[in-house]
């Protein structure tokens, strides 16, 4: 009679154990979830940027076309904004190198 006892002691020990693990194991993967999401709305809002900054030097290089410029490569408007493209751009792989390490 006692061994049963003990035997059931020890099952809901193990039961506990499980019930613990399950639950840590979900709130894990809720927290990655919740990450994950973070960082696609932060990549959405940097790919927007960068969207926005090739319609801006579209604009400014159609704008200096019409005026005849001949060197619109020199223009320190389009530079500006070539740089913050490459700054946004450097973002966007960080953010994307952070949801793998999420990920993994």
């Amino acid at each position: 009679m006692p061994y049963r006892w003990r035997r059931l002691g020890h099952d809901l020990r193990a039961g506990l154990v499980r019930v613990r693990q399950g639950s840590a194991t979900a709130v894990n993967r809720s927290l990655e979830e919740v990450e994950l999401l973070r960082l696609k709305f932060h990549l959405d809002a940097v790919e927007a940027q960068i969207k926005e900054l090739y319609r801006a030097v579209g604009e400014r290089a159609f704008q200096l076309i019409e005026r005849e410029v001949d060197s619109i490569m020199n223009d320190k408007e389009l530079i500006r904004l070539f740089e913050k493209i490459d700054q946004l751009s450097q973002e966007e792989g960080r953010i994307r190198f952070e949801m793998e390490q999420v990920r993994d």
